[in-house]
This record gives C-alpha cells, structure tokens and sequence, in this order.
C-alpha cells in the first residue's frame, strides 16, 4: 500500500534546479535505497519528502497533499533522520529517544505512558538499553548512530527518510544499521535511506531508485537496478556482480 506519493518533484536551491521532475512512492512494509553520485541530488529531494524544504509538484502522505498538514501532524508521521549523528550536549540516551515523542504531545507536558512504551521499544530495537542512561556524547560513532536511529523509530511514524545512515561507520556497524532499517520496514514502516555503498543497497534494500543529475533514472529492484551496465553509464566504474549468499551484490573494480 502506497503511503508516501512524490510526483514531477522539482526542487530549486538559490535559483539552481537541484532536483527534476523526481518521482518516487514509498510502499508500507518496503525499504528503499536512494543512490547515486555525489552531487546527484538526492539530499535535497530526501528533504523535500520530509517537508524541510519548498519543492514544485505533489508530493501526497496517505493520498492527503503533504503541504496541507501542520507541522506538527506531518512530524508525527514522518521520522527524518539527517546525517551526521552530531550530538553537542551529553543528555542521557534515553532521553535523546525520547525526543522522538515531540511531535506527540505538549512540549511542558509530563511524558505518558506511551511515550515511555514508545521510548523503550526504540531502545531494545535498536539494542541500546543497555546504556540508557549514559551521556549521549560519552558513547561510539557506531551507537551514536543507532541512538539517532532509536529517536527517529520511537516518533513511531509511518515513514522514515535516513539520509547517509551508514556513513563514517566501520563495517559491522553499517551491517547492523542496514538491519534495523529493513526490520522497521518489515515491521509495517515504509523506509527510504540514502546509500552510498551500492552492495549495501543491493544486500538490504527491496528497491534501489537511482538519481542522476537531479532526476530519478530508475526505481527497481535490487538485482535490476544495479546492472553492470548501468553503474557503467551512471557512476563510470566497471563493477563485478558476486553472489554474497543473500543474492548478487555489485563490487567495483575500477574507475572507467
């Protein structure tokens, strides 16, 4: 079931056309990857979904126009998670996923109790109860990523946008964050994160949209998306597909 619908997106940056006629559904029970080369666009139209920045076109959250949502109810029903994982003050982690129940309630109000079942069900998904109550800032790259992942699941909203979750991350920590995305998905939520590591993409994701040069060039599954061919035409390396047990997965060989 489609639950976010972008059609014919333009979005301009200082007067600059950043992204084109982009369009895109998100599907309730699916992750998808956004990939392509740097510069392609696809942070600005991650912001666009999120409703952080004017874009031209329609983009629809359960069939109803996204602009015609207050800010407070298109947060509740959309989690955006940035990049960067930067936490400047060390409150404690429990109290960093709480921040995802903002959009919930009174900001002065007491938190309830589903704020608190909400807070502790992003806490053991994401497997970070176990320092709850640990300064934010005292902790390591790889679980300040899972605690900003923690924040943005407790909102318990029905889409997520992640743009570069994995980046900086070793690669156990990229493999665990990939995890928890496709189990949010698999959990009901329609999940889109932005993806540099094409065999990533491939391993995780049901679908694989490609942007270039501002437009979506291709939404399909993995194995389809990531073609040799393609990853010739559009990122200019030759790439080997390998069987990595859970399907073909791109590895490139060099630059062309």
């Amino acid at each position: 079931m489609s639950v976010l619908q972008a059609d014919a997106i333009n979005v301009r940056l200082s007067g600059t056309l950043i992204v084109e006629r982009a369009s895109l559904t998100l599907n309730a029970g699916e992750f998808v990857a956004l990939v392509g080369p740097n510069g392609a666009g696809k942070t600005t139209l991650v912001r666009a979904l999120a409703g952080l920045i004017p874009a031209e076109g329609r983009i629809a959250l359960d069939g109803s126009p996204l602009e015609t949502l207050s800010p407070a109810a298109r947060a509740r029903r959309i989690a955006y998670l940035p990049q960067g994982n930067v936490f400047h003050w060390p409150l404690a982690v429990a109290n960093v996923v709480g921040l995802g129940r903002y959009p919930h309630g009174d900001p002065f109000a007491r938190t309830n109790d589903a704020d608190r079942a909400a807070v502790a069900r992003a806490l053991a998904a994401t497997a970070t109860e176990g320092f709850a109550a640990r300064p934010v800032t005292s902790l390591s790259g790889g679980e300040r990523a899972r605690v900003a992942l923690a924040r943005a699941l407790a909102t318990e909203a029905s889409v997520l946008l992640a743009d570069e979750p994995t980046v900086s991350l070793d690669p156990r920590h990229q493999l665990v964050v990939m995890g928890l995305l496709r189990d949010a998905a698999r959990a009901g939520g329609a999940v889109l994160a932005v993806v540099h590591d094409l065999a990533l993409a491939a391993r995780f994701a049901d679908r694989v949209a490609i942007m270039d040069r501002g437009r979506i060039v291709t939404d399909a599954p993995s194995h389809q998306a990531l073609s040799v061919e393609r990853l010739a035409a559009i990122f200019g390396i030759e790439a080997a597909m390998v069987d990595a047990g859970d399907g073909p997965v791109p590895l490139a060989r060099r630059p062309l």
